[in-house]
């Protein structure tokens, strides 16, 4: 499925720095934090996915993605519903999926993605319900090519490029957030003040 997605990078960016605004007014830092919130808006707007295996023998379909940042540790958690298909057959609920992942961010895309991911649990549709082998590969595929294709959050390349010689360096997950590190600090005016 595909999302017009431009519209959504721009509205979740922004929507970050006009939160980290009055911080950033006080004292311009090369770093900001984006709190989970605002990667869940951007993940709502990216699911459901499917994924194709063995040439469309085998479909996935990934929906209500749930994201956490835990306050220690450096990996994020996510869980999602999936249900798969083999080809001409119906769609049938697998159940919830939880997984653990790091962050990378690639400067090409201005993207953050999963790193080395790992399906944790997987917790079935029914009590009385197995997930068999094929199924548990068949999410180690879609996850590993997730990871490797889909950003789980984008910053807008437009906005960056009105910050100047502003690049980001680095992501990392710190403290229950993703801490962005630019390569100089970056402030906004102060907008708590400001009139409708």
């Amino acid at each position: 499925m595909t999302f017009p997605l431009g519209t959504y990078f721009k509205a979740a960016w922004l929507t970050l720095l006009l939160a980290s605004a009055p911080a950033m007014a006080q004292a311009p830092s090369n770093e900001i934090s984006v709190a989970a919130p605002q990667v869940q808006q951007y993940l709502d707007s990216a699911f459901p996915r499917q994924y194709e295996a063995l040439g469309g023998l085998f479909t996935l379909t990934a929906r209500d993605p749930r994201l956490t940042i835990p306050a220690s540790g450096e990996r994020l958690l996510m869980a999602f519903m999936a249900s798969a298909a083999s080809a001409g057959g119906s769609d049938t609920p697998v159940g919830r999926i939880e997984m653990s992942s790091g962050l990378r961010y690639d400067p090409q895309d201005y993207a953050l993605y999963l790193d080395q991911p790992t399906v944790d649990d997987v917790r079935p549709a029914s009590p009385d319900q197995r997930v068999d082998e094929q199924t548990r590969v068949l999410l180690n595929l879609w996850l590993a090519d997730y990871a490797r294709k889909e950003p789980l959050y984008k910053l807008d390349p437009a906005l960056l490029a009105n910050f100047g010689s502003v690049k980001v360096e680095s992501a990392r997950i710190e403290n229950g957030h993703i801490v962005v590190r630019f390569n100089q600090p970056v402030g906004m005016p102060d907008l708590s003040d400001a009139q409708d």
